[in-house]
């Protein structure tokens, strides 16, 4: 979260607002990454502020900038007394994950906030349909502003569903909304799985393991049921994503550290690591952003004992090669398909 006070789209439509909604307490729920929430600090100073987020970086700002933060597999309000806006995600099921989350907590209703090329018209259209009453209250900046009222007696369009699925190896799989390749098995981290198999004399058998973007916990997870004696620490920015690793560990009756973390920030490095594996990120909001592998990338030889290794799968387009070269003075392809390469840097 940008500590900018410069406004967005997004907090323009509440700053908007904000000199009608200061009788009650304001709950925001799943900003966007780049939302600037400091932008709103100075509208908001004798406010009840509470930040409801999936996403690790934005606690500490949000807490030092005076609203109380809760995060989705950490401490969950209880009850949102106040006004409740609900940020839309691109990811419509991971958007009716929060509204079922939301329901129970609210009072009458709540606001629903996104961009038009993100979902929220199509979702006040189905929510219609199903039922619920909406309206409008903005337009504005390319982004709209709905009401929805709360009616229990109501199903949502969609019910988000909480997925087992089959990985490789007999794995079994949690898959959550909002988390990396809901609903199936990415084929890029199957690439990587098909590489360490081949190579898995070459790998250290004992020391630390970091499956950093864990995302649902696939990669970790086949790595201790092959039976590595690495003690994996997987992480990920991703509360949603935590709580699909840790399903997803339990699922397989494995064990291991899960951990919130924006790459190396947030985990215990007194201990240098073994091994890296990683299906890096590369998306923020719609556009391409490899500003967080880039950073992996940049930071992994401080944190690998000599020798230590990284392994990361990426589509072919991205311009990892160079960056690898000048972390860690060369690299090896260990597999390649049309769409991706399977990357061996060793410190």
């Amino acid at each position: 979260m940008s500590s900018a006070t410069s406004s967005s789209p997004l907090d323009e439509v509440i700053l908007r607002h904000l000199p009608d909604w200061q009788d009650q307490p304001l709950n925001l729920v799943a900003p966007p990454g780049d939302f600037r929430l400091a932008a709103l600090t100075p509208a908001t100073a004798g406010l009840k502020k509470r930040l409801w987020s999936a996403d690790y970086r934005q606690l500490n700002p949000a807490s030092q900038a005076g609203w109380t933060p809760f995060f989705v597999s950490d401490r969950q309000p209880e009850h949102l007394d106040g006004r409740s806006l609900l940020f839309w995600p691109k990811a419509k099921e991971e958007g009716y994950w929060w509204l079922q989350e939301l329901m129970p907590r609210v009072g009458e209703g709540l606001y629903l906030l996104g961009d038009n090329k993100g979902g929220i018209k199509a979702a006040a259209k189905a929510l219609e349909k199903a039922g619920f009453q909406l309206h409008k209250v903005d337009s504005a900046r390319r982004c709209s502003l709905y009401y929805l009222h709360k009616d229990a007696s109501l199903s949502l369009p969609l019910e988000p569903s909480h997925e087992v699925i089959s990985g490789p190896d007999q794995l079994q799989l949690c898959s959550l909304p909002g988390v990396f390749s809901h609903g199936r098995v990415d084929e890029g981290s199957l690439l990587l799985i098909a590489a360490l198999r081949e190579s898995w004399q070459e790998l250290p058998q004992q020391g630390r393991l970091l499956d950093i973007g864990a995302g649902g916990g696939l990669l970790g997870a086949w790595m201790l049921h092959q039976g590595s004696e690495l003690e994996l620490t997987a992480c990920d920015v991703s509360g949603l994503a935590l709580q699909a690793t840790r399903q997803t560990l339990e699922l397989n009756q494995l064990k291991a550290e899960v951990q919130a973390a924006d790459i190396f920030t947030g985990l215990d490095l007194s201990k240098p690591v073994d091994l890296i594996i990683t299906n890096p990120p590369f998306h923020t909001g719609r556009g391409t952003d490899y500003e967080l592998a880039s950073r992996l990338i940049r930071e992994a030889p401080q944190h690998l004992k000599p020798g230590g290794q990284l392994w990361l799968v990426a589509n072919r387009f991205l311009p990892y090669p160079d960056l690898l070269d000048a972390a860690f003075g060369g690299f090896k392809r260990r597999a390649e398909t049309g769409k991706f390469t399977v990357y061996q840097a060793v410190k």
